[in-house]
């Protein structure tokens, strides 16, 4: 590493990193309330200062990369980024259903993008909704959840409005995002467009990414934006500058934002960014305080929510669950049932056949097992357990980048060995990973077993929302639900923690009515939820307007009326 020469900027980062080292422990040292209540206030605006910053710096760094991508893709090929995009964007959306599949959790992810775009918190809304076509929440609520895939749709909504249709659509197109980016990722890392079209289409026919990114998951985000980081830290590798030391900084605080173990991508890009940090360390110091300036809230929410259980009854993570995951993750690459084999083989052959720099291969595997690796600690964290599938997306990309250079290798072998055109070759190949893929395909179409009572229960709120009336307010164990379809709703609990604000706020201020939502978490063995279920049972007259069976179990709206004494 050279020398630092003393300069001016020097001061900056000499007292700026210290500095908010000593803002986090300031306010890691204030009451739990008053520190989420300061999250809730400023996460928002973090985010979107990051995401501003990185918005100028990929249009800084994108105009000069033109030129080599175009050079890297000659003739026609440039059409292959809009063709993979639009591919992966109507493949997700078209082939496998609409669906939630992590009940209720994506419908948190969206309410708290709604409170994100409507009242700029970063926030879960306990007792609330839209009320003449604005949003009000009287009892907000911190999330445990990390909020970069909530402010994500927070611009959306901000920009379409309110709509979880658009929700799922954005996650439709970062599907194709991501077919595209492995294409950019693969010409990044030295290998040639039939090695990117390859991967763009392991990306875009994985059973696992078809189910998923039509879903409103932040898993799916979550493998995108990593994505996006790593071809930062490719683009300061090859051209150390200002602008990409801004691009890569940004790009990483947001990725690290959308799930806990998203902070694994710090180690990552230190391998492509080894010799950048070397040849530049004042830069290098100067993207670690905006890292760190950027990153002040996730940090605090993360020690906020360090001990939190996770819903386990014992340890989160733990070499307890590394045998037991093991298995079942690392079949799941392997045994060609809910991802094709031939994958997991042209992946092998990439890292090992191929002609790629051993720094690139190092990092696609490094990549991979840091994302797998990571979930085998967790007690949540098999592939073979129902949702927790959707976890594989984190680890599916840079295997899908190894297939391809593994493609790659195979078409040269055909060309040297057969006299085989290139045309022919790379028609042989499209031919070959579509067939290997298409046993897959019923499995993408497949709403699958998980979760069906709750989804039926979500089907029957969304018809008995329609027959509420505007001034109607719900209690219910899934407010947010029914706060994303426009109508206003509360936790079922504000009956036993706050009887006066059901009482005399809600009766007197909704004359539509006051109605509760019987639902998934009245039947399920569950005795906290349960015993409110039971409470307004006794401590108010029901009138029934509608009830369904569904699942084994039964669903229904009932009007509240107080009892008279």
């Amino acid at each position: 590493m050279p020398k630092l020469r003393p300069h001016p900027l020097d001061a900056l980062w000499l007292t700026g990193l210290p500095g908010v080292v000593a803002l986090f422990v300031f306010l890691r040292g204030w009451p739990e309330s008053e520190r989420i209540d300061w999250l809730m206030r400023w996460n928002g605006s973090f985010l979107a200062a990051t995401a501003l910053l990185l918005a100028i710096g990929s249009i800084l760094v994108v105009r000069s990369l033109v030129g080599p991508i175009r050079t890297r893709l000659p003739g026609r090929t440039p059409l292959l980024l809009p063709l993979l995009f639009i591919g992966g964007t109507l493949a997700t959306a078209t082939i496998a259903p609409q669906t939630h599949r992590i009940f209720y959790d994506e419908t948190i992810y969206l309410n708290i993008g709604q409170n994100l775009a409507l009242l700029d918190r970063a926030q879960l809304c306990n007792a609330g909704g839209t009320e003449h076509g604005l949003f009000r929440c009287d009892h907000p609520e911190y999330n445990k959840q990390p909020n970069g895939y909530p402010f994500l749709t927070s611009l959306l909504f901000r920009l379409v409005g309110v709509s979880e249709r658009a929700a799922f659509h954005l996650n439709n197109t970062l599907l194709g995002g991501m077919a595209a980016g492995a294409l950019l990722l693969i010409l990044a890392l030295g290998g040639s467009w039939r090695a990117g079209l390859a991967a763009g289409l392991v990306v875009i026919l994985n059973p696992q990414n078809l189910h998923w990114f039509n879903t409103t998951a932040a898993e799916p985000a979550a493998a995108l934006f990593v994505a996006l980081a790593a071809g930062a830290a490719l683009i300061t590798r090859a051209r150390p500058a200002p602008t990409t030391w801004l691009l890569v900084t940004a790009a990483t605080a947001l990725a690290i934002t959308f799930r806990p173990e998203s902070l694994l991508l710090v180690p990552l890009l230190l391998i492509p960014l080894g010799r950048p940090i070397a040849r530049q360390p004042r830069a290098f110091l100067l993207a670690l305080l905006l890292l760190a300036l950027l990153t002040l809230p996730h940090a605090l929410h993360l020690d906020l929510f360090r001990n939190h259980p996770w819903g386990s009854s014992g340890q989160t993570l733990g070499f307890q669950n590394f045998l037991s995951n093991l298995t079942g993750n690392g079949l799941h690459y392997l045994d060609n049932r809910l991802f094709p084999l031939p994958v997991t083989l042209l992946a092998l052959t990439g890292l090992f056949a191929t002609r790629i720099p051993t720094r690139h291969r190092l990092l696609l595997l490094v990549w991979f097992l840091l994302f797998w690796g990571v979930f085998l600690f967790f007690y949540a964290g098999s592939y073979g357990y129902g949702a927790d599938i959707r976890f594989s997306l984190l680890s599916a990309l840079p295997l899908a980048l190894l297939a391809g250079f593994g493609a790659e290798w195979g078409l040269e072998q055909l060309r040297q060995r057969f006299a085989i055109d290139p045309t022919t070759a790379t028609t042989l190949l499209v031919t070959l990973l579509v067939a290997a893929h298409l046993p897959f395909l019923p499995h993408a179409r497949a709403t699958t077993f998980e979760a069906s009572a709750a989804r039926a229960d979500v089907a029957f709120a969304r018809q008995m929302a329609n027959r509420l009336p505007d001034d109607a307010f719900v209690l219910t164990h899934n407010p947010n639900l029914f706060q994303i379809w426009g109508k206003q709703a509360g936790q079922l609990f504000l009956i036993d923690h706050q009887p006066d604000y059901v009482n005399r706020i809600l009766f007197a201020r909704h004359r539509g009515g006051i109605y509760f939502h019987d639902n998934f978490w009245c039947q399920v063995p569950e005795p906290t939820q349960n015993r409110y279920c039971h409470l307004v049972r006794q401590r108010y007259d029901l009138e029934r307007i509608v009830d369904f069976e569904a699942e084994k179990q039964h669903f229904g709206l009932y009007r509240l009326y107080i009892k008279k004494q």
